[in-house]
């Protein structure tokens, strides 16, 4: 009886674990693709803000080291893997609501 009473949440949360494996593939892949380019991105503003602060531009030199730190691996490449484990996570546990 209690199996009959959840069929139809479980019908409704198809879609939902779907959508979730393919936004997590999604962003898998941009953070990988973001972590190769990012990386060269990261290097230029960090000379850029290396030599602009030898020159005696302070601000605009640590503006430059702070996109280069954002650029970075630890920086929006972080973020979307921690996005990806987040919707992995969402995706199984619905995936164990539906075959359960």
């Amino acid at each position: 009886m209690k199996t009959l009473l959840k069929l139809p949440f479980k019908i409704l949360a198809i879609p939902f674990a779907l959508a979730f494996f393919v936004l997590g593939l999604a962003m898998q892949f941009l953070g990988w693709v973001s972590g190769w380019v990012l990386a060269l991105v990261s290097l230029l503003f960090a000379v850029g803000g290396a030599i602009l602060l030898f020159q005696g531009e302070a601000y605009s030199g640590i503006g430059l080291l702070v996109m280069g730190f954002l650029a970075s691996p630890f920086g929006i490449p972080a973020f979307a893997e921690a996005m990806a484990d987040l919707l992995y996570g969402l995706n199984s546990s619905l995936m164990g609501f539906i075959a359960g």
